[in-house]
């Protein structure tokens, strides 16, 4: 009598997500848009929240997720308005602006740590996005020191 070969269990293990990144430049793509509410003692603000994939070649078996936050004020000279005019052109900024067309626009950004006294009791610096250009612009590099 033939026993039946048994079928291998592999059950694919999916990936975790990871906010600690170090310090370099990284392509990436805007994953998510949120409009969100600080409170703060002279009112309420409105912000827009901006979630980025990061591509981190040394950390290729995570979800590398970082955000930027912006105040949601399109006046000129603000800086969510020079980071669209920098992803589509002034001419995108005319009458109205809708804010999804931002998911899924590949970047690149710049994260940076930072150390305050108030982030002594974590392991982890803060992980802040410095910078966000075009694909293109930024020197792409993993800062070594962040990995030591």
């Amino acid at each position: 009598m033939l026993i039946p070969k048994a079928k291998p269990l592999l059950v694919a293990i999916p990936k975790e997500t990871n906010f600690h990144i170090p310090e370099g430049k990284y392509r990436a793509k805007i994953v998510d848009v949120r409009k969100k509410f600080m409170e703060k003692l002279s009112g309420t603000t409105e912000m827009l929240k901006l979630m980025f994939h990061v591509q981190v070649p040394s950390l290729q078996r995570t979800i590398n997720l970082a955000s930027a936050e912006f105040k949601l004020d399109l006046n000129s000279g603000s800086e969510l308005r020079n980071l669209l005019v920098r992803l589509f052109g002034k001419d995108a900024l005319v009458d109205e602006f809708d804010l999804e067309r931002l998911i899924n626009v590949d970047v690149e950004v710049e994260i940076e740590h930072v150390i305050t006294s108030r982030r002594e009791e974590y392991v982890y610096p803060l992980v802040k996005v410095r910078d966000i250009q075009k694909p293109g612009k930024l020197a792409l590099v993993e800062y070594k020191e962040a990995n030591q």
